[in-house]
């Protein structure tokens, strides 16, 4: 942690097992942006409504089907069995599932993506600018599903904070890679 704070560090001055371990890092998350975009247009698609049981952000969040009934064997509890859960009741499960474990992760990966862009000496004016953007824009599309689902529309949300997100995010895998193997730190003033 000392290096975050020293003045005028930059990552090509990182040992070489050092660079290695933040450029595998940073692969590892540039293939994860790439695998999220590719299951946002799987799962969801490029339409915000789209015909019933075809992907769409409305689909995947608003009426998202009910989990089908267990086919096995009924068991005997002392508790009086009751009435099926409306879809509504069944929805809110999964997408509090979802909203809480990308809360986590995607906070933990912002910040040691962030924490590495800083280390590339930009002007601080950029270097803000672009962290402010994907923070924000990670945060907001952190919490489209849970708006969408409350709401039941605003599905623009998901297109617009994960394009946000992915911009941003990939400025910050590829300049840190940049800096770290190609740039070159600031000299040092000689007395």
């Amino acid at each position: 942690m000392k290096l975050f704070i020293q003045k005028g560090f930059h990552l090509s001055q990182l040992a070489v097992p050092a660079r290695l371990v933040y450029t595998l890092f940073l692969t590892f998350i540039a293939i994860g942006l790439w695998t999220s975009m590719a299951m946002y247009g799987d799962r969801i698609g490029g339409d915000l409504r789209g015909a019933p049981g075809q992907p769409s952000v409305e689909e995947r969040y608003v009426n998202r089907p009910a989990p089908a009934a267990s086919d096995g064997p009924a068991l005997e509890l002392d508790e009086p069995a009751q009435a099926p859960a409306a879809p509504e009741d069944l929805k809110k499960p999964w997408v509090m599932d979802v909203f809480h474990q990308h809360l986590f992760s995607v906070s933990v990966v912002y910040l040691i993506l962030a924490h590495l862009f800083m280390l590339t000496r930009l002007h601080p004016a950029l270097a803000g600018s672009v962290i402010a953007v994907a923070g924000v824009g990670s945060l907001v599309h952190v919490l489209a599903p849970v708006i969408i689902w409350k709401t039941g529309s605003w599905l623009w949300l998901m297109p617009v904070t994960g394009s946000v997100m992915a911009l941003s995010w990939s400025v910050m895998v590829l300049w840190s890679v940049w800096a770290m193997w190609f740039g070159r730190p600031p000299r040092a003033i000689e007395p």
